[in-house]
């Protein structure tokens, strides 16, 4: 019996470093923005269906809004710079498309010269 335990303990103590390159060990992640890219790859790697194919099409948008209506999820992505909203089901699957208009932001003379600040802030020019 001492033999045996032996025997297993130095198979033990020399396979154990040769098998260690084959254990998987999560990457370190430090810093603030490491964390930050990382939210963002699981996020692209984990979309699926029509979600993966209006991200791949129109990028990434920080206009989520995600749903939970008695029991049934929504997901609500705006992109305001092409003026669409998508909506999605639980499942990833396009549910409503809607298109809206976007004000755009009028140039004020003030925004553009506070030095020489005039009454006439209407510049149309």
């Amino acid at each position: 019996m001492k033999r045996w335990f032996w025997a297993s303990a130095l198979v033990l103590v020399i396979a154990a470093p040769a098998l260690a390159d084959a254990i998987y060990y999560a990457p370190q992640v430090t810093g603030a923005r490491e964390r930050s890219n990382i939210r963002h790859y699981l996020f692209v790697k984990n979309l699926l269906g029509d979600k993966r194919d209006i991200y791949d099409e129109y990028g990434y948008t920080p206009h989520r809004h995600r749903l939970n209506e008695y029991g049934y999820v929504r997901e609500q992505w705006t992109y305001y710079e092409v003026g669409k909203v998508f909506v999605f089901d639980q499942c990833s699957n396009l549910v409503e498309e809607h298109n809206i208009t976007v004000e755009h932001r009028r140039d004020w003379q003030y925004q553009r010269n506070t030095h020489f600040y005039q009454e006439d802030v209407c510049n149309d020019d």
